[in-house]
């Protein structure tokens, strides 16, 4: 028989033998499972460990697309905002144009002292030259407005647009009159601005009145009107929502407050020269009192 070492281990129990060649076995069936234990502990962590660094790669691709996308965003919108902020500073400035030129906005140049007018010097005379040369009062019966001067968004194209005149509310067929003696510009259908049926008419010193969607003109062009006569009928003709008449008042082409001049009569007179400051009235005034004392020729 081939020669063993045989080990003995005794304890209370009793004696137990072991060879020696099974003892080996079994250390070195311990080390391969253990060495197995740890290459599949080993492979389990890997796989584990490159399976996040796979999850944060996607995730970094995924935040830098997302960073890159952001920027290219911001650029954008900070160039959009330099634009619009240029644009909102042209258009400031064109607005502060068109405002002072339509004379809603006065001018910065401020009237001398000495040309302002001296209520107390005015005289009656005075007075009914104004009120006879110079729009004043309602061009219709007063039913209301219905359309404000100023900006608005226009009732039928929906656009933000300059209102130039006022709306006065109106059945159609209403009597129209003049509200200063004139002379008749234009009477009738007007295809480019919109008026419709529109008459205008040229008043003394400056001053012009426009009258838009009539129903039909009761003068001609050319025709002198004094204050108070029959112009016209009121009507819903051209770019119009309804029957209404738009008044405008005019002064060296641009377009001033009508209701300033609609509110104006002999016992508030005094009220156009604080509202409507921008115009001299003081020379004016002079003007006219100088025509007033020229004699008339002889027939």
């Amino acid at each position: 028989m081939r020669e063993r070492f045989s080990i003995v281990i005794t304890d209370i129990h009793g004696s137990k033998h072991y060879n020696l060649h099974q003892i080996i076995k079994k250390i070195i069936l311990y080390v391969i499972l253990a060495i197995i234990a740890v290459i599949v502990i080993g492979a389990f962590s890997i796989s584990y460990l490159t399976s996040s660094v796979d999850e944060l790669e996607v995730k970094k691709a995924g935040l830098e697309k997302e960073y890159k996308s952001l920027k290219i965003e911001n650029d954008t919108v900070n160039k959009s905002i330099l634009i619009k902020a240029e644009e909102l500073d042209s258009l400031n400035s064109k607005m502060d144009e068109l405002e002072e030129l339509i004379g809603i906005k006065p001018s910065s140049e401020e009237i001398p002292l000495t040309q302002r007018v001296n209520l107390a010097t005015v005289s009656t005379l005075q007075k009914q030259l104004l009120f006879k040369n110079i729009p004043n009062g309602y061009p219709i019966k007063n039913e209301g407005v219905t359309g404000s001067f100023g900006w608005r968004k226009h009732p039928i194209v929906k656009k933000r647009e300059f209102h130039t005149g006022i709306d006065l509310r109106a059945k159609r067929g209403t009597p129209i009159y003049a509200p200063a003696d004139a002379v008749v510009n234009f009477a009738g259908f007007h295809k480019k601005s919109g008026y419709g049926v529109l008459i205008i008419l040229d008043h003394n010193y400056g001053f012009r009145t426009l009258y838009g969607h009539l129903k039909k003109t009761a003068i001609k062009k050319g025709a002198v009107v004094r204050k108070g006569d029959l112009i016209g009928y009121t009507g819903n003709t051209g770019l119009s929502s309804g029957p209404h008449l738009h008044y405008e008042v005019r002064f060296i082409q641009a377009a001033i407050q009508p209701l300033n001049f609609m509110k104006w009569n002999m016992q508030n007179y005094d009220t156009i020269f604080k509202k409507e400051k921008h115009i001299k009235w003081q020379s004016l005034i002079n003007l006219m009192s100088s025509q007033a004392l020229i004699p008339q020729v002889q027939q």
